[in-house]
């Protein structure tokens, strides 16, 4: 776009217009990378003189040449700021109505934008669907639209919509030459005047109160609307109305055009003919003497015939144009433009040329009169009704409106194996509302069943439709059903087959199915094949899915049986054509047609039907009355490919001619000169080689080279990736049936090679699906890895990158196989996809999500690009022998590997950290002292370097703070029973004292792992029972309470609100702690977080708990594999993690200082002799008191910020001996000693190893 496009500013324009222009700008700025410094010298330069003198004028006294862009912006904002007045703009929006000739669409693009000025807020679809129904001005449709229950904005749109196209495609036309025949001819010579038509535009209302059936001609509209309201009746003879509402019983004749006299002759009258389109005309083409052939529009309502100027000249390029004095006046009174008059030679039935009389037109249709059809001897059969247009419409609408699936027999569903359940896969956190969302949806349309219990059971893979937010939902039938059922027969009809039956045909209809495998009902024992499983539960579908390899061949046998023995009407899928060699025909064709989709229940989508077409695409051909061609678009990937510049590209474009070289005559002599400069090794492109390549490409494009499609025949799908283009080329018996290629997106050409292979072969498979799906292929391709990422035999490696497992997934439902070939064997496809200039993406769907960290990005950019510019190069371009050894890590996961479009590294969705961030990282990740394991399990969601694991179990074990406060051995115990749902069973103790003063009362949910913590300086039963009554009414009353015998839980008041409640409170045995083991295994975790932060005041000690419970509830736990806070709430809290921040500062308590020994000896199985370094003395310690310090005394800094190592959860420990109907009678031994020993020698360093043992 020129800057001169835009226009001199609107001065007197609306503030909407301002900022359109203001946006359009913005636009024109980003589009020529305009820098900011020369934007305000563009801008004045664009806006006029006048607008400048406005711009000088509010800046004042500066001048605006020295004014920032964003500055003028804002001065001319500001002042054609005008403010809206919300009751006034409401008031206007509930006036609004749809005038008669307002498309529906437009009137609801008007509600909407009224709206955005009214500030309805939470109200705004409400509104909107009220004002679409009370104003839509079509009684029958608004009716329908209130006996909607609980109808929406969106649901009532759709329908006005689907009104809307239903009506659109036989409606009848506004007046123009195009689609208005000859009425009426005149001679101005004889007596100097012209007579008129009436007008009717002086007579149109512009209050609509009610509209009925119009009485001209039966549409809903205004009769002083109607273009009929002059016209004459071909039955009766009156005027104001048209043949198909005549009331009357006579029938009126027409003039006999025997009486018509030459082109100067007199004025005669004859009658109308009318039709919805031009392509709903009667049609016939002759043959003229010149040889050239034109197709003519037979008008039995005019007298003479007329011809356009454009189409005399196609056909006649040296007639002579006599001039006339005769006009054409259509039924509205519109004068036809007339140039003159000339006579066409054209051919009849006989073989005889006969001389025919034409009138010249400066635009429109080429009509035949009778007076030229009785000299051409040509027999017209007339129809006194064409087509039933309302008859249509109404099973139109109602096959649009289906429910309930197709009213035939449930399929049934072959086996032969046992049942394969296989367990739910992970769904991503962002997309899991979406998920639930559309599973309701499902459910709620029938469509899915939630089961209990089911022995199939088929994870669901979630890919995102096209606008990018739905997920779709797909069961992963490869590894289950589709293992196990058995191959149908499928009656599709083949592709030559089908093109044989349209071939004479001259007017087509394509109807699609919408939903189309979900129409079909299976019966309950197949449906209970096809449940799945999700994250929300079982369901089984009612009607067929996707993915089952024998749904395509069950939809084409139901969809073959239900049109059986209906003519013209052929089959593909979900794809229906109706044909026929006239009008009448097809259009009987067409209402057989529906006729019987309606009395099947079969659900149409009007917005992707097309009617009354002259020709129809059908299996990559365009058919019509002349025959089937491939389509022309096919080949444009290669003539569009620019011309070679090396000699690489040189012998890939002769590859690919060689490839073609069997439809091309005399090919090695027509490109002689091409291979010789291949010989001479030294490339020298000149004219004359642009000449014989172009010439070569031209003649391809003008032969129907491309061979026709047949489901028999085997299929060959050859794909290929370069750093900027994929491509395809789709084969059957050696023979090209289609070439594709496109480029890659900015993020996608940040892809791993392996990466951009896959997604040629997926997208490939995309774009050639309707050829592909039901049938058996074969892929090529020139890279190994996909040998093993699309084995359709084989689960892919889990580590694989997630959107390669979505296109594996994706690829379950086709039947193929696949092969690796070198790049010189498929030359075709390794051209295509290095000139593929020829489709760009525009969304990239597939584009790597990361979570923020807290590090500077920039900082991280700089640093990535600085120690791993190699590896960003080689991701692009190919991994070559030098960063192959330089980086062996990144090399093994080089699959997994890409770059993100900012310009770091990323590891499928980790951001890969540079050595100078990794500090920080593992600082964040350690900042609530949790364990190595929990680390890991954090930083598995985020980031990756080499040897993470390593740096973080380094980092844990090096934490003075938590190796201080580690806890010690653990003995033998028994579990509870399992809980089955969340908060079902309790564990709560008291631990403390904090700051000498503060306890914390502790509640542990058994299923979840999902701890409560409360700080108070009053341990008593009376805020025991407040504490847990609010904590009740949040969560819920559990079944069972289990507590030690503490007075605060043996409390007679409390223990009987607990029965009143229906609580049951268990105790454990006194001083015997370990059967109340979750309790306190939590509290020994707590109390280790929090000595390590060392709180110093009451305000700080609640910040550490908080800080501590976030973590804690997010992190992973080790016995329930699965974080309390995903078990007990069903989602991920928000942690500081997934938001950038600052770093963060560790601090360590310093409550006493730890003795550091070395082991002198092993003395039985716990016993060691331990030399005190500090004061040489020689003690005998318990293993239980001591602890290894991985770092050395050497290394040993007391002021080092470290992390602390991973507290290990022991899961719940119960009571020995326990059973599922009594949990109070286990009994076990404590693993926390009722009375702790003092601990001098906290760490210890390894001296020697035991003779006796070895340790």
């Amino acid at each position: 776009m020129e800057l001169s496009n835009l226009g001199k500013f609107p001065l007197n324009g609306s503030p909407r217009e301002i900022a359109d222009y203001l946006e359009c700008f913005d636009a024109w700025c980003i589009s020529k990378n305009v820098r900011d410094d020369k934007i305000p010298a563009h801008f004045i330069t664009a806006i006029g003189l006048d607008a400048y003198s406005l711009v000088k004028n509010l800046a004042f006294p500066d001048k605006p040449i020295s004014l920032s862009y964003d500055k003028i912006r804002e001065l001319l904002t500001n002042h054609f700021h005008v403010t809206t007045f919300e009751t006034r703009e409401r008031a206007h929006f509930n006036k609004l109505v749809r005038s008669p000739n307002q498309k529906i669409r437009d009137f609801i693009l008007q509600l909407q934008i009224q709206a955005s000025k009214c500030n309805f807020g939470d109200q705004l679809h409400t509104q909107l669907r009220d004002r679409l129904i009370a104003g839509i001005n079509i009684p029958k449709l608004e009716k329908e639209l209130i006996q909607i229950p609980s109808c929406t904005f969106q649901t009532a749109k759709d329908l006005c919509i689907t009104y809307e196209d239903v009506n659109s495609e036989y409606s009848a036309p506004t007046t123009s030459v195009s689609d208005v025949m000859l009425s009426k001819v005149e001679n101005t010579s004889v007596h100097g005047k012209k007579s008129k038509l009436p007008s009717t535009g002086n007579r149109m209302q512009r209050e609509i109160k009610n509209i009925k059936p119009c009485l001209s001609c039966g549409k809903l509209h205004l009769r002083s609307t109607c273009r009929f309201r002059s016209a004459k009746c071909h039955k009766c003879g009156k005027v104001g109305h048209i043949k198909t509402v005549c009331r009357s019983s006579n029938t009126y004749v027409t003039e006999n055009p025997d009486n018509s006299s030459n082109l100067s002759g007199k004025m005669q009258s004859m009658s109308l003919s009318t039709f919805p389109n031009t392509q709903s005309h009667l049609m016939r083409t002759f043959t003229t003497s010149s040889g050239k052939s034109h197709c003519f529009i037979i008008d039995t309502g005019s007298t003479e015939s007329i011809i356009s100027k454009k189409d005399l000249q196609s056909i006649c390029k040296n007639v002579q144009i006599d001039p006339t004095t005769s006009s054409i006046t259509g039924i509205t009174g519109h004068k036809l433009p007339l140039i003159g008059a000339t006579n066409i030679s054209l051919k009849s039935d006989s073989g005889n040329f006969v001389n025919i009389p034409f009138l010249v037109s400066e635009y429109g249709p080429s009509l035949l009169g009778l007076k030229a059809l009785r000299l051409l001897n040509v027999e017209i059969s007339l129809c006194t009704e064409l087509f039933d247009e309302s008859l249509f419409r109404e099973l139109l609408l109602q096959c649009s409106k289906s429910v309930g699936g197709m009213k035939i027999q449930p399929i049934h569903l072959e086996i032969e194996g046992d049942p394969i359940f296989l367990k739910r896969r992970l769904i991503p956190y962002g997309l899991r509302d979406a998920v639930k969302k559309e599973l309701d949806k499902l459910v709620e349309q029938g469509i899915l069943m939630p089961v209990e219990s089911s022995n199939w059971a088929t994870p669901i893979v979630t890919p995102l439709k096209a606008d990018g937010k739905t997920p779709r939902i797909c069961g992963d039938y490869r590894l289950t059903l589709n293992s196990r059922l058995l191959q149908q027969s499928c009656t599709t009809l083949e592709t030559e087959d089908i093109l044989y039956k349209l071939h004479g045909s001259r007017y087509f209809s394509k109807i699609d199915l919408k939903d189309a495998y979900l129409q079909i009902p299976l019966d309950e024992a197949s449906s209970a094949l096809t449940t799945i499983n999700t994250p929300f539960g079982l369901f089984k579908y009612k009607f067929l899915p996707f993915g089952l390899k024998v749904s395509p061949a069950i939809f084409q046998n139901v969809i073959n049986q239900m049109i059986d023995g209906l003519d013209g009407v052929e089959s593909y899928q979900d794809d229906i054509i109706v044909h026929g060699p006239n009008i009448e025909l097809h259009n009987e064709r067409l209402l057989k047609l529906f006729r019987r989709l309606c009395e099947n229940n079969v659900l149409v989508n009007p917005s992707k039907c097309h009617f009354t077409l002259s020709s129809v695409s059908c299996l990559g051909y365009t058919v019509d009355s002349e025959g089937f061609r491939p389509d022309a678009s096919r080949l444009a990937p290669l003539i569009q490919a620019p011309s070679p510049n090396n000699m690489s590209s040189l012998r890939s474009w002769i590859g690919t001619l060689q490839f073609y070289s069997r439809f091309i005559p005399n090919f090695t002599q027509r490109l002689s000169p091409l291979f010789e400069i291949v010989s001479s090794k030294q490339f020298k492109w000149e004219q004359q080689h642009e000449n014989i390549l172009r010439k070569t490409l031209e003649f391809l494009n003008k032969q129907a080279f491309l061979r026709p499609f047949s489901s028999k025949d085997k299929s060959v799908l050859t794909t290929d990736a370069s750093p900027m283009g994929i491509a395809a080329v789709l084969e059957q018996n050696g023979q090209p049936v289609i070439c594709i290629s496109r480029r890659l997106s900015k993020s996608e050409q940040g892809y791993s090679q392996t990466q951009k292979e896959a997604l040629a072969v997926v997208w490939a498979i995309r774009r050639l699906h309707k050829y592909l799906f039901g049938t058996k292929f074969h892929i090529v391709t020139d890279h190994q890895a996909l040998k093993f990422i699309y084995n359709p035999e084989k689960s892919l490696n889990k580590s694989s990158a997630a959107m390669v497992q979505r296109w594996s997934l994706e690829l379950s439902a086709y039947d193929y196989t696949i092969e690796h070939r070198s790049a010189k064997d498929i030359p075709h496809a390794d051209f295509l996809s290095r000139y593929s200039l020829f489709e760009n993406i525009a969304n990239d769907t597939d584009c790597l999500l990361v979570q923020p960290l807290p590090v500077d990005r920039v900082r991280l950019i700089n640093d990535t690009r600085k120690y791993y510019g190699c590896v960003i190069n080689a991701t692009k371009r190919g991994w070559n022998v030098q960063c192959k050894r330089r980086f062996p890590d990144f090399y093994k996961r080089r699959d997994e590997i890409s770059v993100h479009p900012e310009g770091f590294l990323c590891l499928n969705d980790r951001i890969i950290i540079p050595p100078t961030l990794r500090s920080a990282i593992l600082d964040d990740l350690h900042s609530a002292h949790l364990g190595a394991d929990k680390m890991k399990s954090l930083a598995r969601l985020t980031c990756w370097w080499p040897e993470i694991d390593a740096d973080i179990n380094k980092r844990s074990k090096s934490c003075s703070s938590c190796l201080h406060k580690m806890s010690y051995g653990k003995s033998s115990w028994t579990p509870w029973p399992a809980s089955c749902e969340v908060w079902q069973r309790i564990h709560a103790d008291y631990c403390g004292p904090f700051l000498n003063s503060y306890y914390a009362l502790v509640i542990v949910d058994s299923y979840s792992r999902w701890p409560e913590v409360i700080i108070t300086d009053s341990p008593n039963a009376k805020f025991t029972h407040r504490a847990l009554r609010k904590i009740f009414s949040r969560e819920g009353i559990p079944d069972v309470l289990v507590t030690d015998n503490g007075t605060h839980f043996t409390e007679k008041n409390f223990n009987d609100w607990l029965k009143h409640i229906g609580c049951r409170h268990l105790y454990t045995a006194p001083r015997h702690p370990q059967s109340n083991g979750l309790a306190e295994n939590f509290v020994r975790t707590l109390k280790s977080a929090i000595a390590s932060m060392s709180p110093q005041n009451f305000d700080e000690l609640e910040r550490c708990v908080d800080n501590f419970l976030l973590q804690y509830r997010n992190a992973e736990h080790t016995s329930t594999h699965e974080s309390p806070a995903k078990l007990f709430k069903s989602r991920i809290l928000r942690k500081h993690l997934m938001s950038t921040t600052s770093d963060v500062h560790y601090y360590r308590g310093n409550d006493y200082r730890p003795s550091i020994g070395i082991i002198l000896q092993r003395m039985g199985n716990r016993m060691v002799k331990i030399l005190d370094i500090e004061d040489n003395s020689v003690h005998n310690r318990h293993l239980d008191q001591v602890r290894i310090n991985e770092v050395g005394r050497s290394d040993y800094d007391y002021n080092d910020s470290a992390t602390n190592p991973d507290f290990v959860d022991n899961s719940e420990i119960s009571l020995d001996d326990t059973d599922g109907n009594d949990i109070t009678e286990s009994v076990r031994r404590s693993q926390r000693l009722a009375s702790k020993p003092r601990y001098h020698y906290k760490y210890a360093r390894r001296h020697s190893t035991c003779g006796g043992c070895g340790d």
